[in-house]
């Protein structure tokens, strides 16, 4: 775990180091091509119309939707952390992982998001290096999305149908490659910028504060880093204004969202139709 400095910063530079982190997370969600088959948001939540000209808010206004997603399932025991605080505020998450983590250190942890309802999503298979797949030639990408398919289907007797691509890179090439393939595309549109804090070695006043003002209050997917004090801290501040559903309450994609319930030796849609074939 890293140590944060309780140290009083400068607090021009501390706005300033803000606005870069909330710049660099919202620029990824830059290059999101246009499609249904990428998701990036949570559909607009319905709120009744209020009686008079202007209803300020009276701490009863969750309503927009938001969905909490993960890219790491190290270190472990961080993650059972993170889950653990999932679990006492009844909050679904999806986890997207590249499979050269799932060992037997983890596999229990994927076990444990199955039962407690959560989505397991992929990255493909290379954390070391990740794959960008704007410099990727097409082999390259294919190989990433089959060959975690098939470690997927070895390991938990599932292959996800979500797909997270690293870095949040992606062109139509690289989702045409997806599509074929099966999957849907998951973006962000909020958080990623927690690996920035952490680096940095920022207090966590600073870290959730700079988290949580990326997300709008229309809702939307946010990625959170793989750190149980943040986490638990940002639910914290942000339970009150947002309604944090699971991912198919968020995009209104029931039954194509591969949820976890359905890992662990259940096959999936396109293996039955395969073997129908």
């Amino acid at each position: 775990r890293r140590t944060r400095t309780t140290q009083k910063n400068n607090p021009r530079m501390n706005i300033f180091n803000l606005a870069l982190s909330a710049l660099l997370a919202s620029s990824s969600v830059l290059i999101v091509v246009s499609s249904s088959d990428v998701v990036h948001s949570c559909n607009l939540a319905e709120k009744p119309e209020p009686t008079g000209p202007y209803q300020a808010y009276s701490g009863d206004t969750k309503v927009a939707h938001t969905h909490i997603i993960f890219e790491d399932i190290t270190p472990a025991d961080e993650v059972e952390s993170i889950l653990n605080t999932l679990k006492a505020r009844n909050t679904k998450a999806s986890f997207f992982m590249h499979t050269d983590k799932i060992d037997d250190e983890t596999k229990p942890l994927l076990q444990r998001m199955v039962d407690e309802g959560h989505t397991i999503g992929s990255k493909g298979q290379s954390s070391n290096p990740q794959v960008n797949f704007l410099y990727a030639n097409n082999t390259y990408i294919e190989q990433q999305i089959t060959g975690a398919d098939s470690d997927f289907k070895e390991a938990i007797g599932f292959v996800p149908s979500l797909y997270a691509p690293s870095f949040g890179a992606l062109d139509s090439r690289g989702q045409k490659i997806l599509n074929k393939n099966g999957k849907t595309t998951v973006m962000w549109s909020a958080g990623a910028n927690g690996w920035w804090f952490l680096d940095n070695n920022e207090p966590l006043a600073t870290a959730v504060a700079g988290i949580r003002y990326t997300l709008p209050e229309a809702g939307g997917i946010i990625l959170l880093p793989t750190d149980a004090e943040i986490v638990d801290e940002y639910l914290s501040q942000v339970w009150p204004y947002w309604k944090f559903v699971d991912f198919d309450t968020c995009t209104g994609r029931s039954g194509k969202s591969a949820k976890a319930a359905k890992a662990f030796g259940k096959s999936s849609k396109s293996e039955s139709k395969s073997k129908k074939g």
